[in-house]
């Protein structure tokens, strides 16, 4: 019990520093994750409770982290996230404050909306390149 409890202690201090570093509200994540209340976000970032490891990918996604890498942090599998697996923006990458917006509003979205919205995204750039339609 007492290695359970260490693990999510863990994840739970990952969990809340990335967070805080995304620039995200509990209820930001509770929203793009599916919660009812920020209750469970707190509770994980406590490490009063343990992140599910097949909810793993939906949080790695919302902490914009590998995939992989996190959910061997979830179970036990990896001590830590090692920086280098972190992407980092690139200071040319600023977001005009429209895109800043969308990326908000991305990120409150439930994880189907969010899947939809992407899905979305590719049919519009596709049609994009296309180029107008004549008739």
């Amino acid at each position: 019990m007492k290695d359970k409890q260490a693990l999510w202690k863990r994840v739970g201090a990952f969990v809340r520093a990335r967070r805080d570093e995304l620039g995200l509200s509990q209820t930001d994540v509770a929203r793009a994750l599916g919660y009812s209340s920020t209750a469970s976000i707190s509770h994980l970032e406590n490490g009063i409770e343990g992140l599910p490891a097949g909810r793993a990918y939906a949080w790695a996604e919302v902490l914009e982290v590998p995939r992989d890498a996190f959910f061997e942090l979830v179970t036990g599998r990896r001590e830590r996230m090692d920086p280098t697996v972190i992407p980092v923006k690139a200071k040319s990458a600023q977001l005009t404050a429209a895109e800043e917006e969308l990326l908000a509003s991305y990120r409150r979205l439930p994880a189907k909306y969010q899947r939809r919205l992407r899905q979305t995204a590719v049919e519009l750039e596709t049609l994009a390149k296309a180029g107008p339609r004549r008739s």
